[in-house]
């Protein structure tokens, strides 16, 4: 049965807290150089929410925090799929940001 006074379940995986070893990633302003592909995605619930993008033959991860009408996009730096996915998975283990 489902119930309309409880929000959705969340379906998109969600990005543990940072922990005391994480490791910054360094962020840059979108390049605006074409279109990118959506490979992955985190949960879109909270302020800040992150995308596996791939465009070129190089994935990044976009990261996009939400603040008062004034959305700010940032993108990690371009690297191989096997680079990149493993970044990936680090920002979803809180291992870096």
């Amino acid at each position: 049965m489902i119930r309309w006074d409880h929000p959705p379940r969340c379906t998109s995986p969600h990005v543990l807290p940072a922990r005391s070893h994480c490791e910054e990633l360094t962020w840059h302003p979108p390049r605006g150089d074409g279109q990118a592909r959506v490979v992955r995605w985190t949960c879109d619930c909270d302020t800040v929410f992150y995308e596996l993008c791939q465009a070129g033959g190089l994935r990044f991860i976009r990261r996009t925090t939400r603040a008062r009408n004034n959305p700010s996009i940032d993108e990690s730096d371009r690297r191989p799929a096997g680079e990149a996915d493993a970044t990936w998975v680090a920002l979803l283990h809180g291992l870096v940001r």
